[in-house]
């Protein structure tokens, strides 16, 4: 009995210490390590102890309420901070709902099989989104006439806002069948039907056919009928297609007067003078018509601009006010020695008072004084002084090769735009402006009669037998800054490579630039690459050209170009156009332009 007794303690014993390991394993920490039976530290503290807890959201576990669990607390990954879905699509109170900001432009968001919000896809430019407004890129924003979208409330949107084009102020410029939009109101020689695919005026009336009454097309205007656009009109006996005397039909188109011989030695009727020849540019013309030929006795390069008639100036911008004294003495001192001589004559002139003329051209000649031995010249007052005309600016003929069309009204002319070229001298450095879109404007001095020469200059001649009662306007513009007549003109980066750097701005020179340029660089060089003097005076301002001169072939996509220069030699060596693609640097060149303005005042004198 006793042993039985022993082994049945034995047993129970053991069966006791089993039961205690069991719950002292149910009632320790759950993320213990410690095997079951042994206790551990969280044993005592049984089911909802110290070891127990709330959830923790971000821990990357599950637990109690939590419908997710990423490890981390970042909003919108799907995951909330508080370890619910950001979005959950399997129901719809939390799904697309959910993530759809209501945006019409941006498109609808929905949620994506992560439960993050995915954007939508943005509505076509233009869209409407209430309101009066456009999407433009993903924004509701508001419509406005020329930003390129065409709303329900317009006809159409080009991205701008200038008429003529086809769409103006967002409507149709014009509509076959609209009689309030047709093209009855523009120039017949600019178009007279409407094209309904672009919207604009085409199938213009061709030069020489009638646009209205007394006038007809000439170069795609409709333009009164005047002497020298090449058609015979009523009133006219001729019409050569220009208003040069001379070559058969006299420049107010009508025939030479039957009895009259220019080039005899005897002035008949009709006749201003006769010299005995038929040269022009001798003081009387090939037609036996005074010339009236005009030189600046007064010239002043500008370095800003004028509100209306000259509105840009790059060229002028560039000269700091450092060098624009010395700039400008150096061309105050060639008009006074005549080394600096622009000259224009008026061709197919009919009024010598300068009153009113309706049609003239105004021909550009570079020349020289004809300065005796002992004769005191002064190219600031130098009426009726004598001047050899180069060759290189005249043809055959010796007409100008450069020629403005222009006219006379109130005593004001007006000339342009077209090409000229003009000779100057910066600071030692001569050479010749090449000009387009050039455009000038001047009053007309009073008249005066033309002094007689007593066998040298200044004055006619005696033989060219002038008319003694023969009057003309003595002068153009005023030599002051109020008076003064105006030129502007783009100057070809070409011609501006072909005038040398000035001697003081190369190394050695009384100011040479800290760029290091030498005798073998240019003015367009020193312009584009700039000059800086004792290292701190910026003497030339760095300057791209900012227009183009439509007339020659275009560098790539055209201008606005920009030059770049060889950082060994200081020249210019290369172009950029508008797209910033290399193009060839000489088709460059000679398209490329600097806007420039002068001032200039004007004397009458003699070609020889």
């Amino acid at each position: 009995m006793q042993s039985n007794s022993r082994g049945l303690a034995a047993v129970m014993t053991l069966a006791g210490l089993a039961l205690m390991g069991l719950v002292a394993g149910c009632g320790g920490d759950e993320g213990s390590n410690t095997p079951m039976g042994t206790g551990g530290s969280g044993g005592s503290g049984g089911m909802g102890g110290a070891g127990g807890g709330e959830p923790a959201c971000g821990n990357g576990v599950v637990e109690g309420t939590e419908a997710c669990d990423d490890g981390n607390t970042v909003v919108g990954d799907g995951c909330e901070n508080d370890c619910s879905f950001s979005c959950n699509n399997a129901s719809p109170a939390t799904g697309d709902a959910k993530c759809d900001d209501g945006d019409p432009c941006n498109g609808a968001e929905t949620c994506g099989d992560k439960h993050a919000c995915e954007p939508g896809t943005n509505a076509p430019d233009g869209s409407d989104c209430g309101a009066g407004k456009v999407c433009n890129a993903g924004v509701c924003v508001d419509d406005t006439c020329g930003d390129g979208f065409a709303s329900p409330s317009e006809e159409c949107d080009d991205g701008n806002i200038e008429n003529g084009d086809g769409c103006d102020s967002c409507k149709f410029s014009c509509v076959t069948g609209d009689p309030t939009r047709d093209c009855s109101g523009i120039d017949p020689c600019v178009g007279s039907v409407c094209d309904d695919a672009t919207h604009t005026c085409g199938n213009p009336l061709g030069d020489g056919q009638v646009c209205a009454m007394d006038s007809v097309c000439v170069n795609g205007a409709c333009t009164s009928i005047v002497c020298g656009d090449g058609v015979v009109d009523a009133g006219e006996e001729c019409d050569d297609g220009n208003v040069v005397d001379g070559d058969g039909c006299q420049a107010n188109c009508t025939l030479p007067p039957a009895a009259s011989v220019c080039g005899n030695g005897v002035r008949e009727t009709g006749e201003q003078c006769d010299d005995s020849n038929t040269k022009n540019l001798d003081g009387c013309d090939s037609a036996c018509q005074f010339e009236q030929i005009q030189r600046a006795t007064w010239l002043k390069m500008q370095f800003g601009t004028d509100a209306v008639f000259c509105t840009a100036n790059r060229l002028g911008s560039a000269i700091s006010s450092a060098a624009q004294g010395q700039l400008q003495t150096s061309l105050d001192d060639g008009v006074l020695n005549g080394s600096i001589s622009i000259m224009f004559k008026t061709l197919g002139l009919n009024d010598l008072s300068g009153t009113s003329d309706p049609s003239i051209e105004l021909g550009v000649l570079q020349g020289k004084p004809v300065i005796p031995m002992g004769a005191m010249y002064n190219g600031t007052a130098d009426l009726d002084w004598w001047y050899t005309v180069d060759p290189l600016s005249v043809d055959a003929n010796r007409n100008p090769l450069d020629k403005l069309t222009g006219f006379i009204s109130a005593k004001t002319l007006t000339a342009g735009p077209g090409k000229l070229s003009i000779g100057v001298n910066f600071a030692g450095a001569p050479g010749a402006l090449r000009m387009s879109n050039a455009r000038l404007t001047m009053s007309v001095g009073a008249v005066s009669t033309p002094l007689a020469s007593t066998g040298n200059t200044p004055g006619h001649l005696a033989a060219e037998n002038l008319d003694p009662a023969l009057q003309s306007y003595a002068s153009n513009g005023q030599p002051n800054d109020n008076g003064a007549g105006k030129l502007c003109g783009n100057v070809s980066a070409a011609s501006l490579d072909q005038i040398p750097v000035p001697a003081d701005l190369i190394a050695g020179g009384s100011i040479a630039c800290g760029q290091g340029y030498t005798a073998q660089n240019s003015l367009l060089d020193v312009i584009v690459g700039g000059c800086t003097v004792f290292g701190i005076v910026m003497v030339i301002t760095p300057t791209q050209p900012d227009q183009a001169d439509l007339s020659v072939p275009v560098a790539g996509a055209g201008g606005p170009y920009t030059l770049t220069v060889n950082g060994m030699t200081k020249a210019v060596s290369g172009c950029r156009d508008m797209n910033n693609q290399t193009v060839d640097v000489n088709t460059c060149l000679n398209a490329a332009t600097y806007s420039s303005f002068f001032k200039f005042a004007t004397g009458r004198v003699i070609a020889k």
